[in-house]
């Protein structure tokens, strides 16, 4: 794809998959853009070109050896696996022997002879149409491309332009591989502050890393390479989902002021830690972190959370083909578990399905309920729903857990929560799991409380019966949002309409909030509501006591408590409950929050 030269101002929109503001020189990565050399060989150079096969399959899979045992210290540990997974795919046999047999039947040369085959794999998951291979026909593409990179010498030459990058780098490429990612790391001398990404979503590598690393990043930006050229200054707000692309001297004035404000906020707010989240009038609020990774909790740590208020189990289940046993899943938790040090880790049984799909090839070896196409996988057979129809994988976990937690403090949470018999036979199997783990005489928790995420409207409309079944809930306010409004977040086409301000979510939260105090259980927010700062008032005002979030909101959220008094925040979630629209809802708290000291304190 060739670069447009653009000297104008352009607005660009995608998904934002992590949080804070980046302002820099783009640097184009276009890896769409190789041309693959196509042209035909003598039967006396068809020898040389599977060698040349062989060559860039072993230094590929070198590479991806080097970074295993490099192990960045800027990246997660749960990165080995999917760079495992990759180096797999690299060194699979099949590829290499059709590869090889194309080479020698049509005489044609190596790199083109791997694009045959990617189109030919490609057009075999479209004739399947198995959602659930969507992503690994993702990584069958990346390995290609990235096998093809090395036989013409591509790779060196992008690798070169980031490495000359000048400081202060937004990357823009169509997509990101997990090797992709892992190796930008590695370069402690570049200076990465933003992502942009034409393709990708809220689960994919790209995101998961960069809210680990704290970089961020947009994705899903139609239209980002054919916008954007290499040293444009481009600003870029992961909070939003907007770019700007050559903002005017005005706007770079106003993003330069808020850049280094954003700096000197965190600068701030770091030191300030280990100030208590409390009100002006003593409201206190525990602030807790959305997890994904078991490494990486240091810093979280350091960024002043209370514990773990919701950790993502399901990544340790991603990315590969032999799911963890009870075990390694023990290990994983006992390690958040003890990093936390005594702070309260609450562990979200695996929530899969919709946008965070298994392997195609783990489905398969373990035999999964539904492992055939879903028209609509977002109402399919997703998160407790899936776990309730293989009761092996949910009992394998739930021992796991129990064990982890012996000693600490440790509940468990169900995802997707529709009806009361969901709870009750989720709590069967739990009381199953606790009588084999007696009869085997192996220590665990034997307390361990069960809670609820309350996400869907029904779950909203019969909480309080659900709530007497549980031990707290927590509201995920991201899929409350999409079953409200009916909007897939992660498609860009219909984002704009994804809007946590429309009345209807408002008045969901505060029904559901209210049915937790008449039944007198706790219950907290950690979907990504909970970390906006503007929108802290109104949790406030609902008398929620607990928030979890992006530990990098952590300090924001902290502050914006910190600043308030609990009986204005009251009577301001009065008034936005009753508003008829969004607009209206956005109004009063950008009043509330303009006018502060004054109204806010007084």
């Amino acid at each position: 794809m060739s670069e447009k030269l653009v000297s104008q101002r352009q607005e660009l929109r995608g998904v934002g998959v992590s949080s804070g503001i980046g302002f820099g020189h783009a640097r184009v990565m276009q890896t769409s853009s190789l041309q693959v050399p196509r042209y035909s060989v003598t039967a006396e150079d068809v020898d040389k070109e599977i060698g040349r096969l062989r060559k860039s399959v072993s230094s590929v899979s070198r590479e991806l050896d080097q970074m295993i045992r490099r192990s960045p210290k800027k990246a997660p540990k749960e990165v080995k696996t999917f760079l495992e997974v990759f180096k797999l795919l690299v060194n699979d046999s099949t590829m290499f022997d059709d590869v090889s047999d194309r080479i020698q039947t049509q005489q044609i040369n190596v790199e083109w002879a791997l694009q045959k085959h990617l189109e030919d794999m490609l057009k075999l998951f479209d004739s399947l149409t198995d959602a659930y291979l969507a992503e690994r026909s993702d990584d069958i593409g990346h390995v290609i491309r990235r096998l093809q990179e090395e036989l013409t010498g591509e790779r060196r030459k992008i690798q070169e332009k980031v490495r000359n990058a000048q400081s202060e780098v937004i990357l823009v490429t169509n997509d990101l591989s997990i090797a992709d990612v892992i190796w930008l790391t590695e370069y402690e001398e570049l200076d990465l502050v933003g992502i942009v990404t034409e393709k990708g979503g809220p689960t994919s590598h790209t995101a998961l890393l960069s809210q680990t690393l704290f970089i961020p990043a947009v994705v899903g930006v139609a239209g980002a390479l054919s916008v954007i050229k290499n040293n444009d200054r481009i600003f870029v707000d992961s909070n939003s989902g907007q770019i700007i692309c050559n903002p005017t001297a005005s706007e770079i004035k106003e993003i330069e002021r808020n850049v280094k404000a954003q700096e000197k906020k965190y600068s701030q707010l770091y030191r300030a830690r280990r100030r208590v989240a409390e009100t002006k009038d003593k409201f206190r609020v525990t602030l807790k972190a959305n997890v994904a990774m078991v490494s990486g909790l240091d810093e979280i740590l350091h960024l002043g959370a209370q514990g773990v208020g919701l950790f993502r189990s399901e990544y340790l289940f991603m990315g590969r083909d032999n799911l963890p046993e009870e075990r390694e899943q023990m290990e994983s938790y006992r390690e958040l578990i003890d990093t936390m040090a005594g702070r309260p880790v609450t562990i979200r049984t695996i929530d899969v399905g919709g946008d965070k799909l298994l392997s195609a090839e783990a489905r398969k070896r373990n035999y999964f309920s539904s492992a055939e196409k879903e028209d609509n996988p977002a109402l399919g057979l997703r998160a407790i729903r899936f776990t309730l129809a293989n009761p092996n994988l949910f009992i394998t976990q739930i021992r796991a857990i129990l064990r982890a937690a012996s000693g600490a403090d440790v509940r468990i949470m169900l995802p997707m929560i529709s009806s009361l018999q969901e709870i009750r036979e989720a709590k069967r199997y739990i009381e199953l799991a606790k009588t084999q783990l007696r009869e085997e005489k192996l220590e665990f928790n034997e307390f361990v409380p069960v809670g609820i995420m309350i996400e869907l409207p029904a779950a909203v409309i019969c909480a309080e019966e659900l709530l007497a079944e549980a031990d707290f809930a927590s509201l995920g306010t991201n899929d409350l949002i999409q079953y409200t409004l009916g909007v897939d977040r992660g498609n860009p086409s219909v984002a704009p309409l994804y809007d946590e301000c429309h009345p209807a979510v408002l008045r969901l939260i505060r029904a559901a909030v209210k049915a937790a105090q008449k039944q007198n259980k706790p219950i907290s927010i950690c979907g990504e509501m909970g970390g906006r700062r503007e929108m802290v008032p109104f949790f406030l005002g609902l008398g929620i006591n607990e928030l979890s979030m992006v530990p990098m909101q952590i300090p924001i959220v902290k502050e914006m408590i910190r600043s308030l008094k609990r009986s204005s925040c009251q009577r301001l979630t009065l008034k936005l409950v009753k508003s008829r629209d969004s607009g209206e809802v956005r109004k009063l708290l950008e009043q509330f929050t303009e006018k502060g000291v004054e109204e806010n304190v007084g």
